[in-house]
């Protein structure tokens, strides 16, 4: 007769430890469980010192940037070098270390609009209206200022265009562009583009018939975005969303600096945290949580769904990629294309989850894995949560977070602690040592194992390991070394076994026998 686990998993809290599968775990901290095998976790790389505290961090390119408070970072859909940025004080635009307000103010005043000279056809005049809009240096335009006085023209006229506001600093306003009106046949009065200039307030004349009407005037519901627009994220087609309060808005699909507010959508509850899978838009709010779907800002159409899962951690939202998970007080909530699911039932009971103090954790991905930083008010650790498989668990390190970036590049995750930033388990660090606790096994009468073994290879110069062998709750055996097979103590009798492994070292099978002989079996 033998025990024997030749294959590793993580720890199920919920179910009683005599009542778990012959692979899982009481305990599992600082373990790798990717393989069925048991492995250390690596020592995490210091790859930074920022020079003063952060709670948040992004990797441009090369370059670490940081923040002392917590931030939505997002990289434009337009250009690569730049960063939009919410929960810093209004919207901000980042270009090239450049901080700039993402907001674009339409132009202050109306133009003024004048016959140079001549007086109007009455049988060939019509009326004309002239407007005006800012154009950045990065090709961003405004909304239009108000319109100009209504003009009585016919061919043949110039007008003097006059009144424009003085540009506006710190927004890299360059260029200015004028618009004037055109009636159809129909009726319709709409603005099309005359011209394009250096932003100033000369006057502008306006030969009309050297300045034929262009494109229509694109930027008339270009507002811009409200000063307290938090939970910024980026969506397929150009798209960005982010909230305020209970309202969620979308920019112009590749415009990032205008919000037009007629595409903004309502909820019921306040708004925590956005997420992103697919084509859609996970809404999680301290009440239920919403999934609105589209491919414009048009278009969307929004389901609410109908379980009661607040979110109750916006840094504890994470990105899966065809779903996204955030923490509720019930447990770890998963929203995809199926709905709300949580997926932590089987794994914690409430009591359990609640004891983590979810609502502080810092949440980052790691190997499709959910990786979370909590703080329960006795100590700190990161809790790892495995839903890739069919059987999800939980693993644990001792380590924390004050923030986690994962780097979509390369799939690395960064933990910024104080002003440092470690890259988790990186390839080239040490290994670190797990400590795996198997479950109880309880037999049906009481035996003595005199033999125990543990196969494996060491992950590098100078293995440590050590097999502790519990009987009845009792520390019966302490044992050294892989692969051979070692003497266990004789004299007494037990009806509940258990194997602890503490080891830098792969380990791929663990065995308790009666005799050497039943472990060679």
């Amino acid at each position: 007769m033998a025990i024997r686990i030749e294959s590793f998993g993580g720890e199920i809290p919920r179910m009683d430890a005599r009542l778990l599968g012959t692979g899982a775990a009481q305990r599992a901290e600082n373990a790798k469980l990717e393989e069925g095998a048991l492995m250390p976790l690596r020592a995490k790389s210091l790859v930074e010192t920022l020079g003063a505290a952060a709670l948040t961090i992004y990797l441009q390119g090369e370059n670490w940037l940081s923040w002392p408070s917590v931030v939505d970072v997002v990289p434009g859909p337009v250009a690569a070098d730049r960063l939009y940025i919410t929960g810093d004080g209004g919207p901000k635009l980042l270009v090239d270390g450049n901080t700039y307000p993402l907001a674009m103010a339409a132009p202050a005043a109306a133009p003024v609009a004048a016959l140079t000279s001549g007086t109007p056809d009455p049988d060939l005049s019509s009326t004309i209206l002239y407007a005006y809009t800012w154009v950045s240096s990065f090709d961003e335009e405004s909304a239009p200022s108000v319109v100009s006085n209504s003009l009585l023209w016919s061919p043949g006229l110039s007008v003097n265009v006059t009144g424009f506001s003085a540009v506006p600093t710190g927004r890299a306003i360059n260029r200015m562009r004028i618009y004037r009106s055109q009636t159809s046949a129909l009726g319709e009065t709409m603005l099309y583009l005359i011209h394009e200039r250096a932003a100033g307030t000369s006057i502008f004349v306006d030969n009309v018939d050297a300045n034929p009407i262009e494109e229509r005037l694109p930027s008339l519901d270009y507002n811009p975005p409200q000063d307290g627009l938090r939970g910024l994220v980026a969506m397929p087609n150009g798209m960005m969303a982010a909230f305020v309060g209970k309202k969620l808005y979308f920019c112009e699909p590749y415009r990032p600096h205008a919000w037009p507010e007629k595409y903004s959508l309502s909820v019921d509850y306040e708004i925590v945290a956005l997420g992103v899978f697919g084509a859609s838009l996970a809404v999680m709010t301290k009440g239920q949580p919403y999934i609105v779907s589209g491919t414009a800002p048009d278009t969307m159409s929004m389901e609410r769904l109908e379980v009661s899962l607040p979110c109750i951690a916006a840094r504890g939202v994470v990105d899966l990629g065809y779903s996204v998970a955030y923490p509720s007080p019930d447990g770890l909530v998963v929203i995809s294309g199926s709905g709300a699911q949580l997926v932590s039932r089987n794994l914690v009971t409430r009591d359990q989850w609640l004891r983590l103090n979810p609502s502080s954790f810092v949440a980052g991905l790691f190997a499709g894995r959910y990786l979370a930083s909590y703080d329960d008010g006795d100590e700190t650790g990161i809790v790892i949560i495995d839903v890739t498989g069919d059987q999800p668990f939980i693993t644990r390190a001792q380590d924390f977070a004050d923030a986690m970036y994962t780097h979509i590049e390369t799939g690395a995750l960064y933990l910024l602690q104080g002003d440092d930033i470690y890259e988790w388990d990186a390839l080239d660090a040490s290994p670190g040592t797990y400590i795996w606790r198997s479950k109880i096994f309880a037999l049906p009468t009481e035996v003595n194992f005199g033999a125990f073994q543990a196969l494996g290879k060491a992950a590098g110069a100078g293995p440590a390991f050590a097999a502790r062998i519990y009987a009845d709750g009792n520390l019966v055996a302490t044992a050294a070394g892989i692969n051979a097979v070692q003497r266990l103590p004789s004299g007494f009798l037990a009806r509940e076994w258990e194997i602890e492994i503490e080891s830098n070292a792969r380990v791929t099978s663990v065995a308790l026998g009666f005799s050497p002989g039943d472990l060679a079996g």
